[in-house]
């Protein structure tokens, strides 16, 4: 996982239609079938879900790769640029040169490289978040366990700079708005403390969530399904 994404490499399949937050991306070396209101039980290997749209994943007949990547984040929105109705399937030409990048990149950078295997830009490097010294030294700071009510215009302050500027710089230096960056912090830490073995209470509470359930709910609104199910993912990878 990083900020803004989350991949998963095991067999896999959803016993139930859901919608998520994040989208979701379903790359494999062969078709396997998915569910949607649009299209009833078809096979992809290669597929992009939009946010919050119904979808349902059969139980698979090999290891495939699941992408989760928020839409506020600047991979996200370039996705969302290539969704139709909240659904696009990949080209086989773009699902290999995304599992190409899923097996070749480094986890701080997937997300990118991953967006840029499946929709090519001359000026990739311009689309994306550009460094910010002053936020990247505020981020530094921040404690694990982030308050679930940070003020932006405490952060602001920190930073010397207005609200509107702060949060302005803000997201061009994470490639995510404030909220939503936060958050996935949070679940960051949590799910490291849970998959270095630590209650889920005790990786909740350390990550700033107030209690296990809120960090059920946050996993859940995420990805479709719990911090459990995550971790029987990862553990098949």
């Amino acid at each position: 996982m990083g900020i803004g994404w989350g991949a998963f490499k095991g067999r896999s399949g959803d016993n139930a239609a859901h919608a998520h937050h994040a989208i979701q991306m379903l790359l494999a070396e062969s078709p396997q079938a998915l569910w949607t209101p649009m299209a009833g039980w078809q096979s992809y290997r290669g597929v992009v879900i939009g946010h919050n749209q119904q979808h349902q994943l059969a139980p698979t007949s090999e290891d495939v790769v699941l992408v989760y990547l928020d839409p506020d984040s600047d991979a996200g929105r370039r996705v969302r640029m290539l969704l139709a109705d909240g659904f696009t399937v990949l080209s086989d030409e773009q699902t290999n040169r995304a599992r190409t990048a899923v097996n070749a990149s480094e986890d701080r950078r997937l997300d990118r490289l991953l967006v840029e295997a499946i929709q090519p830009t001359p000026d990739a490097d311009a689309s994306m978040q550009s460094a910010d010294p002053v936020i990247a030294a505020l981020l530094a700071a921040l404690p694990a366990a982030i308050p679930d009510s940070l003020p932006a215009a405490r952060l602001a302050r920190e930073a010397g700079l207005s609200t509107s500027r702060f949060l302005h710089r803000f997201s061009a230096h994470a490639g995510l708005p404030l909220r939503p960056y936060l958050r996935w912090r949070r679940l960051l830490t949590a799910m490291a403390g849970v998959m270095r073995g630590d209650p889920l209470t005790d990786a909740a509470l350390a990550a700033g969530f107030a209690d296990v359930a809120h960090f059920n709910r946050t996993v859940r609104r995420h990805f479709g399904i719990t911090p459990g199910v995550l971790l029987r993912l990862n553990d098949r990878a």
